[in-house]
């Protein structure tokens, strides 16, 4: 059944409106997917098409892209895709990739790596994944860009983004990280998302020049008492701290922030902040952060007019509302009858 759920999901891409080729890979056995190996897909593919990953048991190991191309799958978090995803260890980027997007999926870390041909890596969308350790850009000056992030949880808790020394115009936005960020410079900005440390002294920034961080929503479960910085100056616009375990955090610098402010979430208690799945960071009703961003929206993830989704699903992808075996016992050679509905993420 799960299966059969799992295939329904990813044919029905066909059938909503997507005009590049599609290709679909699935490592589980006899899984009917034109690709078992999703390396072998990425060869195969041309510039501009879209590969379907399928959530599965068995990891998808790490992939090169050479090309521009949308590496997708169905979201991560288990409970939403059939009780697997599609997990990945390393990305790489190299040669003509500029313009990649990466949405859906659980991910090791991203990043660059060496060009034999023509290397531009800039404007990668990295969206709606779980990035369990990293993204970093590359090594070579203004090589990787233009990066928008955005919609992510990153679990890790140690170095969450490293653009590198010049690279330029990184959008970090509207993602949940539990780590930190260091060499973005002034062309870059920090806006909407949630850090969450359950450290008793953290450092947040590290080696960031005049970067722009507005409508955050900074989180301690600790005994917490500063945003730490190292090696930065930082520019802070319109942000919420807020110690659950009740620590004085000393006051941001910059202008319009909320220090040691309850942002009022929906459904976010103190003994199950850490478990990302399960809590709601929607602001409630009568929650300072409401239209108090330095834009006139929310802060936090659900500001700046983006659709965070914590489950990872792609937008304009489509999911089973409802899957019905009409015939559940059926004679060798006889048609199994499925009725399903289905509708699509805006």
């Amino acid at each position: 059944m799960k299966t059969l759920k799992i295939t329904i999901l990813c044919t029905l891409l066909n059938l909503f409106g997507f005009s590049q080729t599609i290709h679909t890979v699935d490592n589980r056995d006899q899984s009917g997917a034109q690709f078992t190996d999703l390396q072998t897909a990425i060869n195969t593919a041309s510039t501009g098409d879209i590969i379907q990953v399928h959530p599965s048991p068995n990891s998808y190991e790490s992939i090169t892209i050479d090309k521009t191309l949308t590496i997708m799958g169905l979201g991560h978090n288990s409970d939403v895709t059939g009780d697997e995803i599609a997990s990945l260890n390393t990305i790489t980027f190299i040669n003509n990739s500029a313009g990649s997007q990466i949405k859906g999926l659980s991910i090791n870390n991203i990043k660059c790596g060496t060009s034999s041909t023509s290397p531009d890596q800039t404007n990668m969308h990295i969206i709606n994944n779980r990035i369990r350790s990293n993204v970093t850009g590359s090594t070579t000056d203004n090589l990787s860009d233009g990066w928008i992030i955005e919609g992510n949880y990153f679990s890790s808790t140690s170095t969450n983004i490293n653009s590198q020394t010049g690279t330029n115009n990184w959008q970090i936005k509207n993602n949940f990280l539990r780590g930190s960020i260091t060499n973005l410079n002034n062309t870059s900005i920090v806006t909407n998302n949630i850090f969450l440390t359950t450290f008793s002294s953290e450092t947040f920034f590290s080696y960031c020049s005049n970067t722009l961080v507005n409508n955050n929503i900074f989180l301690s479960t600790g005994t917490l008492t500063e945003i730490g910085i190292y090696s930065s100056t930082i520019t802070f616009v319109s942000n919420i701290t807020y110690s659950y375990y009740g620590a004085t955090i000393s006051p941001l610098s910059g202008s319009n922030n909320l220090d040691n402010t309850n942002p009022l979430f929906e459904n976010v208690p103190f003994e199950s902040v850490t478990d990302f799945y399960i809590n709601d960071f929607n602001l409630a009703s009568g929650s300072p952060g409401i239209n108090a961003g330095s834009d006139g929206t929310d802060i936090g993830l659900y500001g700046n007019n983006f659709a965070f989704d914590p489950d990872g699903r792609p937008n304009l992808t489509p999911y089973a509302e409802s899957i019905t075996i009409t015939n559940s016992v059926v004679a060798p050679g006889q048609t199994l009858n499925v009725d399903f509905t289905a509708t699509q993420k805006q």
